[in-house]
């Protein structure tokens, strides 16, 4: 969908009449000095969640233009663009944004600099040290277990268990192991032995969810029509993913917090070093 008017041949004669009438028509100062913001951002449901809620609120605010770039990978954006940036604004997991900051792509943030992130407990902080944040944190979701309602229960999943129970044997899609080594084997560490750093438990158990399933999903897409059109019965995956699919009418697929608990996923706004229109960058942040 789009919200482009049809042009026609009398309205661009009348809009070009209209400007030689008036040819002193600007934007509004504070927009020419600080610019725009350009995000890089996921492409389908989550570009169109924020450009409604942080863009267009944002530009009615302080006049400040806001548009995202869609890109399959939002680090991966940036590292391409690290010696010339052409973002000044993007969205990241925690890790995502710490690995930016580590090599020294993205700009990290003072705390003093901004109030509201004082008031927010330090444990939830992507701090990268006493003073500093790699990005300003705006959303928390959760790593549960998504299911199709149509063929389980509720009860088949109260527990991580359920994913390697074998009456589900090739009924279960799973993450590939790049993603897997920061959210299933971590978790899988944590929730059988109580440390996170006892990694070989967690490999071992994604090894079992691995054999249980029918196939490793390539993109979220791609595993929410699994999820929705029954080809698998659950998966572990993210709660905004599925909250997504709610809000655009799906009504047989939903996502569990299982017994044991589920792993709590950070997302920042970054800035990355030398953007364009640092100042609107800032002031995004702090918006």
């Amino acid at each position: 969908m789009s919200d482009r008017k049809v042009l026609n041949r009398r309205s661009v004669l009348a809009g070009g009449a209209s400007l030689l009438a008036a040819p002193y028509i600007i934007r509004p100062a504070f927009a020419q000095v600080k610019g725009e913001i350009i995000q890089a951002n996921f492409g389908g449901g989550v570009a169109t969640a924020f450009q409604k809620s942080y863009g267009n609120t944002f530009t009615a605010k302080t006049g400040i233009p806001f548009r995202i770039v869609e890109v399959p990978s939002t680090e991966t954006a940036l590292i391409s663009n690290a010696d010339a940036p052409i973002f000044n604004s993007s969205y990241h997991s925690y890790s995502g944004a710490m690995n930016l900051y580590n090599k020294g792509i993205i700009e990290p943030l003072a705390i003093a600099d901004y109030p509201i992130l004082q008031e927010v407990p330090e444990n939830l902080l992507p701090m990268v040290d006493d003073k500093h944040v790699a990005g300003m944190p705006i959303q928390f979701i959760f790593y549960g277990i998504a299911h199709n309602k149509d063929l389980s229960k509720r009860e088949d999943f109260k527990s991580w268990q359920g994913l390697v129970d074998p009456k589900w044997k090739g009924q279960i899609s799973f993450t590939k192991p790049v993603f897997a080594s920061l959210y299933d084997v971590p978790w899988y560490s944590k929730m059988l032995t109580g440390d996170q750093k006892q990694l070989d438990a967690g490999i071992e158990h994604y090894a079992k969810v691995s054999r249980n399933a029918l196939t490793a999903y390539t993109s979220m897409a791609q595993n929410q029509q699994l999820l929705e059109r029954g080809d698998v019965v659950a998966s572990a995956y993210y709660s905004s993913r599925i909250w997504d699919l709610k809000v655009s009418g799906v009504d047989n697929v939903d996502i569990l917090l299982p017994e044991e608990g589920a792993l709590m996923i950070p997302y920042v706004f970054v800035i990355p070093k030398n953007a364009p229109h640092a100042e609107a960058a800032r002031e995004f942040v702090a918006f």
